[in-house]
Order: C-alpha cells, then structure tokens, then sequence
C-alpha cells in the first residue's frame, strides 16, 4: 500500500512537471551540445578564444557587472517581502546597457583592447541580463520562462553553428560575436522598453537601498566565479589559449550533471530560501552523493557513447583521460560552491565569508606562481579542484559561526573529494 502510494506521488510530480521537464531538456541540450559542436567547427585557437571569452572571463566579467542584484532581488522579495523596492530593479538593466555601449565605443572607436577582451565583455553583457531575468522569473516561480532565458546565449550559438554546416556563413570567432550582438540587442530593447513604463517615483533611493545590501553578494558573487571560471583564465596565463579549449571542452563534458543539479535548483529555488538548514542538509549531502556517483558514471560510460559524435574527443581523449576524470570529480564541488552561495546570500553572512575566500584566492595564486615552471594543465586543473573542495569547506565554517551546521553535507564532499584523489594518484 505504501509502495503504490509513493509511486501515485511520483506520477503525479513527474506529470506535473511533465512541461517543464521537456522544455528544460531541449534548453539544456542547446547547452550541452552547442559549445562542444563548436569544437569541430572553430579552428583551435578560435575555440579556446570562445571557452575563454563565454565561460571564463565574460562570466568572472558578467558577475562585476551583476553588481550583486541577481542575489539581491530573492532577498528583499522572497525572503523580506519587502516589495516597495520592487521597481528600483528595472534600473539595473539601463547600467548593464550603459556598460554594453560603452564597450562598443571603446573597441569600435578606438581599439582600446583586444578582440578577446571585446567578445568576453559582450558575452558578459547578455550572461548579465540572462541571470538578472531568470532569477526574477524563479522568484515568481515562472521556471519555463527562466529555463529559455538562462539557455539564451546558448541557443544563438546552436542557430550559428548550424548556420554554419548549412555553409550560410563562416566558422570564425568574428562571425560568433556577430551572431551575439543580435541576441545582445534584444536585451538592449526591452531595458528601454521596461524602464519607460516603470513608475518612477523614490526610485534612486531604492536602488540605493538595494546597492547597499547588494555590495557584500557582489564582493561574493566576483570571488565564487572567480574561483569556477578559473580554470579556464589560468590556463590561458599560464598554458596558452588552445589549451583553454581542451580544458572547456572536457569540462563542458564532464558538467552533463550539473544539468540535474539546475532542474532542482529551479524547481526547488523559493525552498532554498525558506527551508530549514537541518532539512537542506539532509537533502543537499544525498544530492551530493547522487551526482558524485553520476559524474564518475558519465565519466566511463562517455568513451562508448561521445565518440561516435566528436572528432575533437577522438583526437584528445587518451592524453587527457585524467583531466576528465579530475573535472568530472569536480562537478560535485561546483554544485556546491552554488548551493552553499544561495545559504550564505539569505543568512546575510557574506561579508565575513568573503574574507575567508579572498584569503584562499590569494594563497591559491601563490602557489600556481611559485609552481609556474612545473605546471600541466591536469596539475593545475587539479590543484584548481582542491581549491574549489576548500572553498565549499569555508562556507560551512562561515554557516557553522552562526550556528548552522551542515554536517551530512560536509562528510559526503570530504568523501567524494578523498575518493577522488585517490583515484588520481593511483592512476598517475
């Protein structure tokens, strides 16, 4: 009887979420597979310029920009139901449009910077507004809308490669960032096209208010992407630009789990913010353990599957066989890290964890300058790893001093992160 309760409860979820389910994974196929479709189509260097421009510095970049709004808005919305500054936040985009146009002035006008530079700023422009949106669609628990939005770079990317296969245009870097200033301009039309119907009263002071709070998430959210995209900046420092392309591709491989991790984050978001932390404990170290077990699964099912659609996985795997393995281990920790954020963010304890990072960052670079000479991309991908493992451990210390413990969560991360480098070792 039990048994066939559960399963109608199942049923009826699933059912449910039957819409959502679908359109996340057409979204999130978009995802997955448009930058690793990128990787045959793009020579080498213009695919670690790609990888370096959209998921390394345009994201560390996006996260500056962000200002800490996105963190800031479920804060005074969900969590304080403070909704008289509701309409201080349609400011926020004309700043990320003043930014955007002033970007184009500086490379178009005067060549201020590199392209590279000028493609990771544009990105950052559309990462930006796509997380600003999404964030305020979860908060209304709009997830099919904030589904299409997170996706939405992604899904130009996918409409430029096929465009490319269909021989309309040329596989080239200039071409991509073309393809995005049309998406980009979308985001241009509709700041405008909000802020002219926003009533406008008391609306500095708001936003003002809102800043106030937001500067300690900003601080938060520079120093948690700095350590997620690090990755790839630090390799082009210290490696090269082509080596930036194995690395986003292995990790772009390695982050199929991370795709089950944004359907309960979606899903569950408001939770987030009002559960229990004994409760999300519990949840997040099954969670964990879940995806640990998943990751490492994906990791030898991959060589069976992946190979009959990627030639650039056919001419690279053997000689980054423990590059991918390391990545995979560290999926877990990057859903963590972004778990762990939204705690701190609503436990307004920010300020005090941010120092602790900043902290590691710091002797985390160190290290990486006093290793320079000896450094390979799976060593510095691995001490990147224990970087992040550290950093997941410091916002549990953070919650732990003021009395929020998440100790099921603690042991299953030390476990998946020993685990792992055991694995590393062994196979070195």
């Amino acid at each position: 009887m039990n048994g066939t309760k559960i399963y109608t409860k199942l049923f009826t979820f699933f059912k449910s979420k039957f819409l959502f389910l679908l359109t996340f994974g057409i979204a999130k196929l978009a995802v997955y597979l448009a930058p690793l479709w990128l990787a045959d189509i793009l020579s080498k260097y213009d695919y670690g310029v790609l990888e370096y421009a959209l998921a390394g510095l345009g994201i560390l970049i996006a996260a500056s920009f962000s200002l800490g709004i996105p963190g800031a808005y479920p804060y005074f919305i969900l969590r304080k139901k403070n909704f008289k500054v509701k309409h201080a936040f349609k400011i926020h985009p004309l700043w990320l449009l003043f930014l955007f146009v002033i970007n184009q002035i500086l490379y178009i006008g005067f060549e201020v910077f590199s392209f590279k530079i000028y493609l990771a700023l544009n990105f950052s422009y559309i990462i930006a507004n796509q997380q600003f949106y999404s964030t305020k669609l979860k908060s209304k628990e709009s997830i099919l809308k904030a589904v299409f939005i997170d996706s939405g770079v992604y899904f130009m990317l996918l409409i430029y490669a096929t465009l490319v296969l269909l021989n309309i245009i040329k596989p080239t870097i200039e071409m991509v960032n073309k393809t995005i200033l049309i998406y980009a301009f979308i985001y241009v039309l509709y700041a405008m096209a909000q802020f002219i119907k926003v009533n406008k009263e008391g609306i500095i002071s708001s936003y003002k208010r809102i800043l106030k709070f937001s500067f300690h998430i900003l601080i938060a959210s520079i120093l948690i992407f700095a350590i997620t995209v690090a990755g790839r900046i630090l390799t082009e420092y210290f490696l090269g630009i082509e080596y930036v392309g194995t690395y986003g591709f292995y990790y772009r491989l390695a982050s199929l789990v991370v795709v089950i991790h944004q359907v309960v984050s979606i899903i569950f978001f408001k939770k987030i913010y009002t559960f229990e932390p004994k409760i999300l404990d519990k949840y997040f170290s099954l969670f964990f353990i879940g995806i640990y077990i998943l990751s490492i699964l994906f990791y030898f099912i991959s060589p069976y599957v992946v190979v009959y659609f990627s030639n650039y996985y056919n001419e690279t795997f053997k000689e980054n066989t423990i590059l991918y393995f390391i990545l995979s281990s560290q999926m877990v920790m990057w859903i963590a890290s972004a778990l762990n954020s939204s705690i701190i963010d609503r436990e307004g304890i920010a300020k005090k964890n941010n120092l602790r990072l900043l902290t590691l960052i710091i002797i985390s670079l160190l290290i990486l300058f006093l290793l320079k000479n000896y450094l390979t991309l799976p060593l510095l991908t691995f001490i990147h790893f224990t970087v992040f493992y550290i950093a997941t451990m410091i916002q549990y210390f953070s919650l732990s001093k003021k009395n929020i413990y998440f100790k099921k969560a603690t042991i299953a991360l030390t476990c998946s992160f020993t685990i792992s480098v055991l694995v590393v070792l062994l196979i070195k």
